[in-house]
């Protein structure tokens, strides 16, 4: 399921990762769903932002070796 966010004035794009995924570094799935808005380092206010579903994790030990 795709999300929305209504940007408030001034707020980041950490803080909305921060927000929907529990991590700041997921901020570039919000960045890669909003080329449009990339250029904003802090977001005016009222601005749609798309927050797409965060992938699955990817289990580490199930990967051969050498993609560890």
């Amino acid at each position: 399921m795709v999300l929305e966010h209504i940007t408030h004035h001034n707020e980041a794009w950490d803080e909305i990762a921060k927000r929907y995924y529990g991590n700041e570094n997921f901020m570039h799935l919000l960045l890669e769903a909003n080329p449009e808005l990339a250029k904003y380092e802090l977001l005016p206010a009222n601005l749609k932002v798309i927050v797409p579903e965060k992938p699955e994790e990817v289990k580490t030990d199930k990967l051969p070796i050498w993609k560890r």
